[in-house]
């Protein structure tokens, strides 16, 4: 049997719907004159106000690989006196010397693109005199502690001024609330419905206008029966490092 046989694509279709909210990650809109919130179209909220310390950092973490010492603050920004931290959602000290690497009104909450159950909180600095634009990328991760803990991942890469940390903390397990469906049920409710449809619709069709019975009521009553087999194929397909078998030239 060819691997390539072309049957309908409406099965494929159905198969293809029903893998979307897997495979999609939901946006977080920062919410409106707040720095530290967020919320998807299907009701996760994002809130880092409780963990918000007007004036001064709330967290510190040290990378221990140089000794440098990192500060952050959620919500308002912080100032470090006679620092070039001011006004700041995170600063650096290297050594001695004290660097922005983040300010609050860039705040910006993204996707992960290696993993779609994670959200990021995003800030940068303005360019400095040499054009460098520092930023500074925090995971918000679940936990089950009711303690927050940020600690540093990585400069990555090294030198470049953009620098990785974690936020772990039992309000970041990305719970929907409790009104409405997320996208991801309704999609999955959509792909029933779709399947319903195609299989009855398609039997009434069959029996009624071409006379078919017995397991010629069945849609794409081929391509069902074949399915198991081009499932084999792809299997074979893979396991040969995607090169055509011999039996699949002939």
């Amino acid at each position: 049997m060819m691997f390539t046989k072309c049957d309908s694509m409406l099965p494929r279709t159905l198969i293809s719907l029903f893998l979307l909210p897997v495979l999609s990650a939901e946006p977080c809109a920062k919410t409106p004159g707040s720095n530290c919130k967020c919320e998807t179209p299907s009701g996760i909220k994002i809130d880092l106000s409780p963990l918000d310390q007007s004036g001064t950092p709330r967290f510190t973490t040290v990378d221990p690989s140089n000794g440098d010492t990192y500060y952050y603050n959620p919500c308002s920004a912080f100032t470090i006196p006679g620092s070039a931290c001011a006004d700041v959602a995170a600063c650096q000290d290297h050594k001695g010397a004290d660097y922005s690497i983040g300010l609050q009104n860039t705040a910006n909450f993204t996707g992960d693109t290696t993993d779609p159950t994670k959200i990021h909180l995003v800030y940068h600095t303005e360019p400095d005199p040499k054009g460098v634009i520092r930023e500074t990328n925090i995971a918000l991760e679940c936990s089950d502690s009711t303690t927050p803990e940020f600690k540093f991942v990585k400069e990555d890469p090294p030198g470049k001024g953009k620098f990785f940390f974690t936020l772990t903390w039992n309000q970041l397990c990305y719970k929907p609330s409790s009104s409405g469906l997320s996208a991801g049920s309704i999609l999955c409710i959509i792909f029933l419905v779709l399947v319903i449809v195609y299989f009855v619709g398609g039997i009434l069709f069959l029996h009624f206008v071409r006379g078919a019975t017995g397991a010629e009521l069945i849609p794409n009553n081929s391509f069902w029966k074949d399915l198991p087999y081009l499932i084999r194929d792809g299997i074979f397909f893979i396991k040969n490092g995607c090169k055509a078998s011999a039996y699949q030239k002939m």
